[in-house]
């Protein structure tokens, strides 16, 4: 059962609007990219001066980041009693690398080199749906999901690191990558805000 106290509540909500967030400021941004392709075309490019209006989308991965930090302690909490410490802290760290590099990419936008610094951060981001996947195994239909998930991730490793030539366009690879790497943080934190509901329920 989760943490029930307010603040672990909107924290968890937080990582819920994470992958929101993500997604949906592209759907926002897109309008004032003159011919923008979101098969072809990276995120990032939302965020440069060919946009006309950059800071619509760097402001929500700036959103986005900010999203993440909350979450880290959201889940942190929330899944006191599912898991170990340990664990938990993997997780959280995932979701605070996954914030910062959210927020560092929204303050540098593309070509500033800074933008896709920090890439030695990848690594707890690419392991946490592994974490959770650990930190939910007694959930059935979240064990499938999160095998799933993994599954579909380390297809797409090879490619997103380019040890293989992309079987699709740049910008569709780059978005099943964030798929799932962001929505896993999402449905788990969804799924303890539903069970907390349940409880208050049936309470």
């Amino acid at each position: 059962m989760p943490d029930n106290r307010p603040q672990t509540t909107m924290m968890l909500w937080a990582a819920v609007a994470m992958p929101l967030l993500y997604f949906g400021v592209q759907l926002v941004a897109a309008p004032f990219y003159p011919g923008y392709h979101f098969a072809t075309d990276t995120a990032s490019m939302l965020g440069t001066s060919a946009s006309r209006h950059p800071g619509i989308f760097n402001t929500g991965v700036i959103l986005t980041g900010m999203a993440g930090l909350a979450g880290a302690f959201g889940l942190y909490l929330g899944l006191r009693r599912s898991a170990a410490c340990w664990l938990r802290i993997l997780i959280a760290m995932g979701l605070l690398s996954n914030g910062a590099m959210s927020i560092k990419a929204g303050l540098y936008p593309m070509p500033d080199p800074r933008h896709t610094t920090w890439q030695f951060l990848l690594f707890p981001i690419l392991i946490t749906p592994l974490l959770l996947l650990g930190a939910t195994w007694r959930v059935p239909w979240l064990r499938i999901y999160l095998l799933l998930d993994i599954i579909c991730l380390v297809c797409l490793l090879p490619y997103m690191m380019h040890r293989m030539a992309p079987i699709l366009p740049e910008g569709t690879m780059q978005r099943l990558f964030a798929l799932v790497t962001f929505a896993p943080v999402g449905v788990v934190a969804l799924a303890f805000l539903q069970r907390r509901a349940f409880s208050e329920s049936a309470t």
